[in-house]
């Protein structure tokens, strides 16, 4: 059964590692890095525009496909037009991440736990194509 098809337009951005700092009472604050927390926010505000309800609460599979700007250097004629492989940054699995703690945010998934299934690839656009990211939510049968 599909619970959600989602395009989020835009270059996909990877979980950020949390910064840390100190502040001046001694005390540490840690916080997510503000590129990925803007991409987060589009991500759910994708979401919400599809999910209208409850956190799902059972396990669910998750296929997630990232598509990145094709740089110019892969522009040229004898280069192929659809989506190119992509082994570089952000990670698959970072994106992944990313687009996981946006479902449970925006209040799709209940925790992110609920994930026991997970497909992600991650490619160049076609040619004249846009960047996006395309995620799949299936419940798991």
């Amino acid at each position: 059964m599909i619970l959600l098809d989602v395009s989020i337009p835009g270059d996909p951005v990877g979980k950020g590692r949390p910064r840390v700092v100190r502040l001046k009472s001694g005390k540490t604050l840690a916080f997510t890095p503000n590129k990925t927390a803007s991409w987060q926010q589009k991500a759910c505000w994708c979401f919400r525009g599809q999910w209208k309800g409850e956190p799902f609460r059972e396990p669910v599979a998750l296929t997630m496909l990232a598509v990145k700007s094709r740089p110019k250097r892969l522009m040229r004629k004898k280069d192929q037009d659809g989506l190119i492989v992509r082994p570089a940054k952000p990670d698959c699995d970072n994106v992944a991440k990313a687009v996981m703690d946006a479902l449970e945010t925006s209040g799709v998934l209940l925790n992110d736990i609920q994930v026991v299934e997970l497909h992600a690839f991650s490619y160049y656009a076609e040619k004249g194509g846009a960047p996006r990211v395309e995620v799949h939510l299936e419940k798991i049968s």
